[in-house]
């Protein structure tokens, strides 16, 4: 009988992949989108978990948006920020708990929830988010544990730092450089305008990252992993890298302008040594190859419209 694994938000950029991960090795999938079940709803939960008795499940639900997006209302980010990352991940584990006690659950967190840092980051790290998801993604991560100490639960969190690939949605600074260094190329004219081109990211390539959250629900007992290549990169490497694949100069196209950012992304650099000690896990790509893969992949996306 197959292996059951659930995929909280399958139809993400990291669900996909990890959907694709697990069939390969033969898996069966049920996956969790909006037009699915409520996850908010812990009835509807609890029958889930009741009827699949999962050996893992994946939670990759997320309410976020970029850097350059403006929700203009804080009271909105924070309900729905707190329904998606605290309380349907609070009702999955509780079912979890009454329902199927020998499942095991990825929380899938973020490098928000610490201050930005020139230093690396580790599981040791204090939490110090500053922004409804950073605040959160840190509540949900304090109830995971809750679970793990008190209920027994098998909950492990994987704090993962920037991680792309070209199911990344367009309205991420990594997609909207890609798409428009295409697109640019293709009509031969245009500009970028992006927020800050020096500001330096931990870029990783999310295959990876879905790779390490299959390894850690392997190990033996659960733990906090955080998921990063310990590398910083600029948006302006990114730009360059990815315009020069199509044969363009990103300094004849890109602009800056600071008007468009709704946040700073802040540096964040991740220590994944626990991670790479415990499961052998480690980046398969370098971030230059990660960047000339998504742009080869766009242009191969272009061709086929």
């Amino acid at each position: 009988m197959k292996p059951v694994a659930i995929i909280v938000g399958s139809d993400g950029q990291d669900g996909q992949l990890l959907k694709k991960k697990l069939k390969s090795i033969d898996y069966s999938i049920v996956g969790i989108t909006k037009n699915t079940i409520d996850i908010t709803n812990p009835k509807q939960v609890s029958k889930l978990i009741s009827k699949t008795k999962p050996k893992e499940i994946y939670f990759l639900a997320a309410f976020h948006h970029s850097s350059e997006e403006d929700i203009n209302n804080d009271r909105e980010l924070f309900c729905r920020s707190i329904d998606i990352h605290v309380t349907a991940t609070v009702n999955f584990l509780d079912a979890i708990t009454f329902h199927s006690p020998l499942s095991r659950f990825f929380y899938s967190s973020s490098c928000l929830v610490f201050a930005p840092s020139d230093v690396l980051q580790s599981e040791y790290t204090e939490l110090k988010p500053d922004g409804p998801y950073g605040i959160s993604k840190a509540a949900g991560m304090l109830a995971c544990q809750y679970y793990r100490e008190k209920k027994k639960v098998y909950a492990s969190i994987g704090i993962l730092y920037n991680h792309e690939s070209s199911l990344r949605a367009k309205n991420f600074v990594s997609r909207k450089i890609i798409s428009s260094a295409a697109r640019i190329a293709r009509e031969r004219k245009g500009h970028l305008k992006l927020g800050n081109l020096e500001a330096q990211v931990d870029w990783g390539y999310a295959p990876d990252y879905v790779d390490a959250m299959h390894r850690i629900l392997k190990l033996d007992k659960p733990n906090d992993f955080i998921v990063a290549t310990g590398e910083s990169h600029s948006v302006n490497e990114f730009s360059e890298i990815a315009f020069s694949y199509f044969g363009l100069d990103h300094r004849k196209y890109v602009e800056t302008d600071k008007s468009i950012l709704v946040r700073e992304n802040l540096m964040r650099i991740g220590d994944s040594s626990r991670l790479r000690k415990a499961t052998g896990w480690s980046p398969t790509i370098s971030f230059d190859a990660m960047v000339r893969k998504m742009a080869k992949e766009e242009a191969e996306l272009i061709n086929e419209e």
